[in-house]
């Protein structure tokens, strides 16, 4: 199992220490979005010779997504096209340090508009924007979904997939982000129809986990809740995925804990 955390939940100040707690930990993979893990970090001041710096910073850390969570379904124009500049950057920093994908959810739109066909076709426009930038430059795009959000299923993301129409269009699946209160029952349904549409663009899974508890969802460790990860690494196998897994909202040590348990999980499958 490739093992991966976000660089912003390991418990160390400053890239060199972040790699060094991963390394510590087995953690080989991270999610970087250099706005919370370098401080002082400033938009608009891209070097090649800062990225590389960066880069170096982290010897033993593989940079799995460079996040860079913006909203490209903003309605404002203006500030719309700020994201998308700034997005734009990842794209130029992903050329030196070589994530998988830049990658990013897909925000909201309008209020109460969100999941309408208007707000599709606004947010599939500025991904082809991104795309075609990512494409100049030999970088991935990845976009995660979830369910407040305009790409909210797996079919949204299938038909995101085939109106973009690039390879360079990846996909990040994070399952909880898909699971409410009202469908988690279906969640195998869920799991298995986002591998059987957009299996081959997955380029990472998200791991959280979750229980029911009076009626509301809580959180909890990988592994310890009723997400079925049994289906997922078993629709990993079937599509030929060998990719990293990603902790969220738990530190290195907790994560840990989390491989430790969906390793016993993994094993049984692969």
């Amino acid at each position: 199992m490739k093992k991966g955390i976000r660089g912003h939940d390991v418990c160390a100040e400053g890239l060199k220490n972040i790699d060094k707690r991963c390394a510590e930990e087995g953690i080989e993979y991270i999610q970087l979005v250099l706005e919370k893990s370098i401080e002082g970090f400033e938009t608009g001041k891209y070097s090649e010779e800062y990225a590389q710096k960066i880069k170096e910073e982290m010897p033993n850390t593989k940079i799995a997504i460079l996040g860079s969570y913006i909203n490209p379904s903003d309605p404002n124009e203006e500030t719309l096209r700020e994201s998308i500049e700034k997005f734009k950057e990842k794209i130029r920093y992903a050329t030196v340090l070589n994530p998988i994908a830049v990658g990013t959810e897909t925000g909201c739109y309008i209020e109460g508009k969100t999941h309408t066909e208007e707000a599709y076709q606004h947010l599939l426009k500025t991904v082809k924007e991104l795309v075609r930038e990512a494409e100049k430059y030999g970088v991935n795009i990845g976009i995660e979904g979830v369910y407040q959000f305009v790409i909210n299923s797996p079919e949204i993301m299938a038909r995101l997939v085939t109106d973009v129409n690039s390879d360079n269009l990846k996909v990040i699946f994070d399952p909880c982000n898909l699971i409410t209160i009202d469908n988690y029952v279906e969640q195998n349904k869920m799991i298995s129809d986002m591998f059987d549409l957009v299996g081959s663009r997955i380029i990472a899974v998200h791991a959280k986990d979750f229980f029911v508890e009076n009626g509301e969802l809580k959180r909890t460790i990988p592994g310890k809740g009723i997400l079925n990860y049994k289906l997922i690494f078993e629709k990993m196998k079937e599509n030929n995925l060998d990719i990293p897994i990603i902790s969220e909202n738990i530190d290195e040590t907790s994560a840990k804990e989390a491989f430790d348990l969906l390793t016993d999980v993994y094993e049984t499958v692969v």
